[in-house]
């Protein structure tokens, strides 16, 4: 790693960040690294003008301080960037939920991570090459583009306003959403209704219509293990220009009677497809997740998925 350019990009608003650094003053990465060689923008709109002054300097590996939505917010001001060469992407576990870093293997904590970078600690460093996904949508013309590795709609809106209501967002938050809607779906049907309903969509293929009518959630990742311990997809992508979805169109006394199957992803109902794909049109009211982030809710919009670049990230 020392051979390599390293650089380091920081987001101070990041949950995990910004508790147990910004606020208790524990800036480690200043006994570690040159002030050139980090970033700590302001805001999300100076993430762009900070990612440009590492790469003007030649960073090789870019390493990314906090959570899947920092690093779908770099990723994305990457794509517009658009450098000549895109540095290998190093994710540190800075964040409440780090999908990216548990698929990759990522297990140190932030201050270790950056250790290894060093060269403090030993370093085994492991290079995974991953698609994106690229989230094209159409709202009355107005056409919108975003990248990133696991996209969800259906009911997950609604999942997700929720569980940023908790006061720390987080595992903690996210298994307690999921325990409630599991133990409340027979105790307070209405409650778990309300949330879990399904919606009016319409999904299609290459190949043509997929589903439509009550489509309860269209989830797709290149990832096999988008959130916690939930892989509902199968065999491993490899690298494949493919990514992985899944579509669901239970009624609410088949969630209720699968729930637990449906939570560990190992469901195998009618209404449950689970495939592959390298393009998807959408066409919904509910507004989307990506990578943890709300979009668009409750825009009607039309919606293309596809793969979008493969793009190098290292765990050490």
């Amino acid at each position: 790693m020392r051979e390599q350019k390293f650089g380091l990009v920081i987001n101070p608003r990041a949950k995990g960040v910004y508790k147990r650094y910004i606020l208790s003053q524990r800036k480690f990465w200043e006994a570690f690294l040159k002030p050139e060689q980090y970033e700590v923008p302001e805001s999300i709109d100076q993430t762009g003008s900070a990612l440009k002054k590492l790469l003007e300097q030649g960073v090789e590996v870019l390493g990314v301080l906090g959570g899947d939505g920092t690093v779908n917010i770099v990723l994305n001001e990457l794509m517009k960037l658009s450098p000549g060469k895109f540095p290998t992407i190093l994710p540190f576990r800075g964040g409440t939920i780090n999908a990216l870093c548990n698929n990759i293997g990522t297990k140190d904590s932030p201050e270790e991570t950056l250790r290894k970078v060093v060269g403090i600690s030993r370093a085994h460093p492991t290079q995974f090459f991953k698609h994106l996904i690229r989230v094209t949508e159409d709202e009355n013309g107005l056409m919108t583009q975003r990248y990133g590795f696991t996209f969800a709609n259906g009911v997950f809106p609604k999942i997700f306003q929720v569980y940023y209501s908790y006061k720390n967002p987080g595992v903690g938050a996210a298994t307690r959403l999921i325990l409630k809607i599991f133990f409340t779906s027979a105790f307070r049907p209405g409650w778990a209704k309300s949330l879990l309903s399904p919606v009016e969509m319409k999904i299609e293929g290459r190949s043509g219509e997929i589903m439509s009518g009550k489509v309860r959630v269209l989830a797709v990742s290149t990832l096999e293990s988008p959130t916690l311990w939930w892989k509902p997809f199968g065999p491993e992508l490899n690298g494949r220009p493919q990514f992985h979805y899944l579509a669901n169109a239970m009624t609410n006394p088949e969630v209720v009677l699968n729930m637990f199957d449906l939570f560990i992803g190992r469901s195998n109902h009618a209404k449950h497809l689970v495939s592959k794909a390298d393009e998807l049109k959408v066409e919904c009211d509910t507004g989307y997740v990506l990578d943890g982030e709300l979009f668009s809710v409750g825009k009607r919009l039309k919606i293309k998925i596809d793969i979008g670049p493969s793009l190098r990230f290292i765990s050490l």
